[in-house]
């Protein structure tokens, strides 16, 4: 009876090592299946945790988005163009416009206004004497400007004039596509218009000055708008002297190179 019991100890000991056997084997076979798909074998090989190559996938998208996005950007020397019109403003730089209008005119220290409408073409030559500088809302620089003029009357009576003018300007360099200006200057006309009881002589001297606006549309090239005040008399070489006082809207293109 002692020795069946024993035998009887004996089978139960190995069967429930068996069976312990089988339980680890359930637990662990499942587990390291499901751990193999989570591990590279280059990155298995060098240690790299799920965790950490989580982290660097998600690192590489946002590199990969912000270099996209700065692509895009304009302002940061991607695929776009930002406009840099202050270029154009920095001394040594020249400028070649082309500009036209009309004029209204009016009495200014005088009795009675001639009755003058003139249309001027006006071709311009450009050049910077100076750098930008100056704080904002002075900002900007002094510009050099040749004018010819080629003018056609057409009151009292159609005519024609040509003469030319030198004028200063000053742009308002803003930083932005739009730069004000303002200008100053003096020429010489000849117009084969008769006034006997305003202006005595054809050869007379000019006198015109007001705010104008470039608008950039790429970095070398604007449309510019002014208005000027002009005035055109003899400097009373002759009498009478009246003068012609006008009011004279342009507008044009303009190129800085």
């Amino acid at each position: 009876m002692m020795l069946r019991e024993e035998t009887r100890v004996t089978i139960g000991i190995l069967l429930l090592k068996g069976w312990i056997r089988w339980v680890v084997l359930a637990v662990l076979l499942p587990a390291l299946s499901w751990a193999e798909p989570s591990t590279s074998p280059s990155m298995a090989g060098a240690g790299v945790s799920s965790d950490v190559r989580v982290g660097l996938a998600k690192d590489t998208d946002v590199i990969a988005a912000r270099t996209l996005a700065r692509a895009d950007d304009p302002g940061q020397g991607g695929g776009g163009s930002s406009l840099r019109p202050e270029e154009g403003f920095q001394s040594g730089t020249w400028h070649l416009g082309l500009m036209g209008g009309y004029s209204i005119p009016h009495k200014i220290f005088q009795g009675k206004a001639a009755n003058v409408h003139f249309a001027p073409l006006l071709p311009q030559i450009g050049y910077t004497v100076t750098d930008v500088h100056g704080p904002f809302p002075v900002r900007g620089s002094l510009e050099l400007l040749f004018e010819p003029t080629f003018m056609i009357t057409t009151s009292p009576s159609t005519t024609f004039g040509q003469g030319a003018s030198l004028l200063l300007r000053y742009n308002f360099v803003t930083g932005t596509r739009w730069v004000p200006f303002f200008d100053l200057g003096m020429g010489i006309l000849h117009w084969n218009l008769r006034l006997p009881d305003i202006q005595a002589t054809q050869f007379n001297f000019t006198l015109q000055t007001g705010p104008g606006l470039h608008y950039f549309v790429t970095d070398n090239v604007a449309i510019t708008g002014q208005v000027r005040l002009h005035h055109i008399s003899n400097a009373d070489t002759e009498k009478p002297n009246i003068g012609v006082n006008s009011s004279v809207y342009l507008l044009g293109v303009s190129y800085f190179f």
